[in-house]
């Protein structure tokens, strides 16, 4: 990617994080996101995100990467505070009123959870990008799906597409800097607004699209050509086993999750 920043891209370090079984990271991912939505907790959220925040940096993953990650999800968490403090518990007391709106302590307090729960489902979504290989993420997903082999269902194949849908994304990436740093040189300018810019940049995704169905279709002849059979039996380069170090990170980190959130939930 000539060393351009793409979002949410694995980065392969060898670290802890890194080292751990993805199996392990996914399952315990799925289960803080599922006890999340159970408590509506904004010190469970924030002892969730601080030690997500911890494990990432043990991975080697630097504040200034999870900066950049973060950004485009900035909007996505304003928009969230800015709705509950419009519309969320609007019987409450009042705090402050500014320019006739009036500001709630109930609704303060609602965007204030429902904006740690979004950062919360963000960077659990982190620890799986950067540190699981698009590969191992596949691989992983069929494990845990492998059981709807019984109701005649293609895990394999839906393998196959999650890989190359991962894959496909840093690719993109770069064929649209491509095309636009094209662009630039024939005279057409980035600058000015956001709409502006927003209308400029949607004019580029017609060759993008054009260049990936492109793409699609030389991938698919060299997948053929490779004597790939839908719904035959696969092998791995890599087989997922257990150790001490996996066992002791889902142990460890879901029973202190399940402690803080009954100390919390309890209090």
């Amino acid at each position: 990617m000539n060393g351009s920043f793409i979002f949410g891209q694995y980065k392969p370090y060898d670290s802890y994080g890194h080292r751990l079984d993805p199996r392990g990271k996914i399952f315990f991912g799925l289960f803080l996101m599922v006890l999340a939505l159970f408590t509506q907790s904004a010190l469970f959220y924030s002892i969730m995100i601080v030690a997500l925040i911890t494990l990432l940096r043990f991975s080697k993953i630097s504040f200034g990467l999870l900066l950049k990650n973060i950004g485009p999800f900035i909007i996505l968490v304003s928009i969230t505070a800015i709705y509950h403090l419009i519309f969320s518990s609007r019987e409450s007391p009042e705090i402050i009123n500014l320019f006739g709106f009036s500001l709630t302590r109930g609704g303060l307090e609602m965007a204030v959870v429902f904006s740690l729960r979004v950062i919360l489902f963000v960077v659990i979504a982190f620890l799986m990008a950067l540190t699981i290989a698009p590969s191992e993420m596949a691989e992983s997903l069929v494990y845990f799906i492998r059981p709807l082999k019984k109701f005649k269902i293609p895990v394999n194949d839906i393998g196959l597409i999650i890989f190359i849908a991962m894959r496909f994304i840093p690719v993109l990436a770069e064929e649209f800097e491509t095309i636009k740093k094209a662009q630039i040189i024939r005279g057409v300018s980035y600058s000015g607004g956001l709409i502006n810019r927003a209308k400029k940049s949607l004019v580029l995704l017609i060759p993008v699209f054009q260049s990936a169905i492109r793409r699609a279709d030389d991938l698919a002849i060299a997948i053929e050509s490779r004597g790939y059979i839908s719904g035959a039996e696969r092998s791995s380069l890599r087989q997922f086993r257990f150790n001490w170090q996996d066992l002791v990170f889902i142990v460890v980190s879901i029973g202190l999750t399940a402690f803080i959130f009954g100390i919390v939930e309890g209090r």
